[in-house]
């Protein structure tokens, strides 16, 4: 870290403002409000923890892994939590509302999350499914939760006596796919995709030029060099 002790008035360099122990050190109270289900309040510390990663003045490459580490994590979860947030603002009357809550339900088991609030995203994803009869996606997101720890509900041992989905959703777990974080649609391997040149978050072609949904503050699809926060980046 670049510091202005022990250095004369000609040579000094301004202090360093944001410290990467800082940013995680917040980036755990972003987790703890996640946690206590306060998505909204999440999604903010986790957006500002993102912008202030390219004010970060770092020596090593093992530090400009965990900044890269960051911006990640806090893409996640921002998609993730606010599609969420979308989600439960959502209709629920007809049929089309109940099978594009359980789509969104499952995009969100497939966001990078902690193992404790993965479990959850999984739990909710399923109980869904099972109240639309979709009961073979629904005892697969049962055997996600097994592999996490939780102890297999009976809603799981119905779900594979009946190995049948009900409706069909635009959904396949087996299909890898990033979700448009404007239209929270997943965009399957192959598909043309755009991208936040500072937070990664994905996007259907038609949103480039628009301001990314993750950010609030960069443009879709920008040519950019990437993030630079270390001088040996630019040896």
């Amino acid at each position: 870290m670049i510091r202005r002790q022990n250095a004369g008035a000609k040579n000094s360099l301004p202090a360093i403002g944001v410290q990467l122990s800082h940013l995680a050190s917040r980036l755990q109270q972003a987790y703890q409000l996640t946690t206590m289900g306060k998505f909204a309040d999440a999604v903010e510390k986790f957006r500002a923890i993102l912008l202030s990663v390219p004010l970060l003045v770092v020596e090593s490459r093992q530090e400009i892994t965990e900044a890269q580490q960051l911006l990640d994590i806090c893409r996640e979860y921002i998609v993730g939590l606010s599609m969420e947030i979308s989600r439960r603002e959502l209709p629920k009357a007809t049929l089309p509302d109940q099978k594009r809550l359980c789509e969104m339900a499952a995009y969100f088991t497939h966001c990078n999350l902690q193992p404790q609030h993965l479990i959850l995203t999984l739990k909710t994803a399923q109980t869904l499914f099972f109240k639309l009869k979709n009961f073979k996606t629904a005892a697969s997101f049962a055997r996600r939760l097994l592999e996490l720890g939780p102890k297999p509900e009976i809603a799981k041992q119905h779900c594979e006596k009946t190995p049948t989905d009900a409706h069909q959703l635009q959904y396949d777990e087996h299909n890898p796919f990033d979700i448009c974080a404007a239209s929270y649609v997943p965009i399957y391997r192959g598909l043309q995709v755009v991208k936040c040149p500072l937070s990664g978050a994905c996007y259907l072609p038609e949103y480039k030029g628009q301001v990314c949904r993750v950010t609030q503050a960069t443009e879709i699809g920008k040519d950019c060099i990437g993030l630079r926060i270390s001088a040996i980046q630019f040896r």
